[in-house]
């Protein structure tokens, strides 16, 4: 009754079963074709479990390894392995595992079932890098199409369960990709800060691992003041855009449309770890690109040109393309992490390869500016200029509030190129509000000017103390205007009238109308420890902002019993500009202090990505000596382009 796939996949196993015992191995297999009756319903009915338990001679075959492998695979799965090369099909369709087939092939690596030992990488060959980082470019470009190859990989739906030490109190039925899930560029710096971090004994570091502590959380819209104060960030939305990275790690043509490897980077003992720092990299050389191309009128691969770049419709003192002639080197060597570091294996849950128990040591984003530098002198052995210079990877990507309960972007319709934004808004920087259209609009002062730019903190009242606390760019600016007519989203009635478009296409700063020209949020924010790094300030309970001017004089002062009552008519907890003091700490003997860091970076974008570059290199060899790593590659001068196979990459030769 079993369809003819299935049938197959057993004779394919069972003839290797029967190769080992004719080679003398001391590991048989033992195949178990289970039907699944786990959760999900019509998810799950047509899925079959295949389990491979390696046994040594003296094991009895009734009794299970605790190094068991289990990876479901089902007809759907198996019917797309056509074109698959050999490679493939073992490692990806059926599931072997990976020292069987090593063995078999005489390149055997026990990182994933059951040596106390790790994978260490081997040196990558240009060519080699060349062809990953030409995958990875398709992936940023088509980070939805490439999701769901992986989610139809994994049929008929995604696990997404929430760790290992507790059964799930319902099952996790995802059969789309959700967007917080998408792998970006973004996500992949994300995912390389949150791989190296290291655990709580201050070992590790850069190993390829995550603790699935939190892992697909949702924060859901819950009554106020409902949720416990969320004091520390964790590994919640990575999971996905390390699925995507580990199917490149096993299998030689993913993506799809894509250049081929001629053997998985597994397999040439390449070692985790090194494929995560390696798509960081890339992730920054793909942003930096995408900068460029939006600086030239160009349209980019994330938004098609519908945000443009603001940078062309203001004065910056600066050029807006980035020169990337510096040289961002990629190391290999980097060790991932040990088998004995897994999770236990549970009957309704797959653990990923990719999966440790241990707990990384994670910053306080409700944290000023001090506790955030010295979280990074402390775990990654960063002065505080490189702290303020690894920040700036904030202006690629944003938040999800589902994931963090926080919201919107750093920088609002930017938030797909990577530039020194991050830092002009810092420093409230003249600017002008971005809005994603065809053509895109960016809107300022009356006619045209930049507009002056501050911050207001709010309290968002989700958390037991009022937080998260949240921080809002306002620009004094007029309305979003389209051919005269006001589409504005924000602000009053009056701000969203076509009288106020009239006045701002013919009047001056003195002369406007003061209700046509106001000063107005629109979903760009930071949290307290990018705004620590300018301005100097104390946190309280649930990470309330304290200690500046317009938090504690006279009827005004805030307090956590003021946001969490809500009663204090003389407080203002939605246009509160803190007028704090600036962030003096300095790296000492004569080193710039923080606030000034921040400055010449606003002031310098070309100084910022160079520092920033050396600086993502450290955090990338964090937990190594500077003798264990090797360089393997440099992205100097790489070229990279659309293709009739995807994109490729080259080095242009002298």
């Amino acid at each position: 009754s079993r369809s003819r796939t299935h049938w197959e996949t057993t004779h394919y196993l069972c003839t290797q079963a029967i190769s080992f015992i004719l080679m003398g191995s001391s590991v048989t297999l033992v195949v178990l074709l289970v039907a699944s009756t786990t959760w999900g319903g019509n998810c799950l009915s047509s899925t079959k479990n295949y389990m491979v338990l390696p046994m040594t001679s003296g094991e009895s075959s009734s009794r299970p390894s605790e190094q068991m492998f289990l990876q479901r695979a089902g007809a759907s799965n198996m019917t797309e392995a056509g074109d698959k090369e050999k490679e493939a099909e073992v490692e990806t369709e059926v599931g072997l595992l990976e020292t069987e087939v090593g063995e078999m092939e005489g390149e055997g690596h026990e990182a994933d079932v059951g040596s106390n030992s790790s994978v260490v990488g081997s040196d990558w060959t240009e060519k080699e890098a060349l062809i990953v980082l030409a995958k990875l470019y398709y992936i940023f470009a088509n980070p939805s199409s490439v999701a769901k190859q992986l989610y139809s990989r994994d049929k008929p739906c995604y696990d997404c369960i929430t760790g290992s030490e507790y059964p799930p109190t319902k099952p996790c039925r995802q059969k789309g990709v959700l967007d917080e899930w998408r792998p970006t560029a973004s996500k992949f710096l994300r995912l390389g800060f949150h791989d190296c971090l290291k655990y709580e004994d201050g070992s590790g570091g850069c190993d390829g691992c995550l603790s699935f502590h939190n892992m697909f959380n949702v924060y859901g819209d819950a009554e106020k003041l409902s949720m416990p104060d969320v004091m520390l960030t964790d590994n919640n939305n990575l999971a996905y855009a390390a699925d995507v990275l580990e199917e490149l790690y096993t299998t030689v043509n993913f993506p799809r449309n894509s250049p081929k490897l001629r053997k998985s980077l597994r397999k040439s003992g390449k070692s985790r770890a090194d494929l995560w720092a390696f798509a960081t990299q890339a992730a920054v050389h793909h942003a930096l690109v995408e900068n460029n191309k939006a600086c030239k009128g160009e349209k980019d691969f994330e938004t098609n040109g519908r945000c443009g770049h603001v940078y062309r419709h203001i004065s910056t003192g600066f050029p807006c393309i980035i020169n990337m002639q510096f040289s961002m080197k990629f190391f290999s060597g980097r060790q991932d992490c040990a088998f004995k570091d897994k999770p236990k294996e549970r009957s309704w849950y797959r653990r990923r390869s990719f999966e440790t128990a241990r707990h990384e040591v994670h910053p306080n984003p409700h944290g000023g500016g001090a506790e955030t530098s010295q979280f990074f002198a402390d775990w990654f052995n960063f002065s505080r200029r490189e702290t303020v210079a690894i920040m700036g990877a904030h202006a690629l990507g944003g938040f999800h509030g589902t994931a963090s309960l926080f919201k919107y972007d750093w920088t609002r319709g930017q938030a797909h190129i990577l530039n020194n934004q991050y830092y002009r808004a810092l420093v409230k920087s003249p600017s002008k509000m971005s809005s994603c259209a065809f053509p895109p609009r960016f809107t300022g002062g009356p006619q045209g000017v930049s507009a002056p730019t501050g911050w207001y903190v709010r309290p968002t009242r989700k958390s037991e103390h009022g937080g998260p606390f949240l921080w809002f760019h306002y620009y004094k600016r007029c309305p979003d205007c389209l051919n005269g007519k006001n589409v504005e989203t924000e602000g009053g009635q009056f701000f969203r009238s076509d009288f106020c478009c009239q006045e701002c296409a013919t009047k001056t700063v003195e002369t406007i109308n003061k209700g046509c020209y106001q000063e107005v949020t629109k979903d760009e924010t930071a949290t307290n420890a990018d705004l620590g790094l300018h301005i100097d300030f104390k946190t309280g309970a649930g990470g309330i902002p304290l200690s500046c001017d317009n938090f504690t004089k006279g009827r005004k002062k805030w307090s956590t019993k003021a946001i969490i009552e809500g009663k204090d008519r003389f407080v203002d907890f939605y246009t509160t500009e803190p007028n704090c003091p600036l962030q003096k700490l300095d790296d000492g003997l004569g080193t710039l202090a923080m606030h000034e860091v921040v400055e010449l970076y606003a002031a310098d974008q070309q100084l910022w990505i160079e520092d920033f570059v050396r600086t993502l290199e450290k955090m990338l060899s964090n937990g190594y000596s500077k003798h264990e790593l090797r360089r393997s590659f440099n992205f100097d001068g790489v070229n990279c382009y659309k293709s009739p196979d995807g994109f490729a990459c080259y080095k242009p030769t002298d």
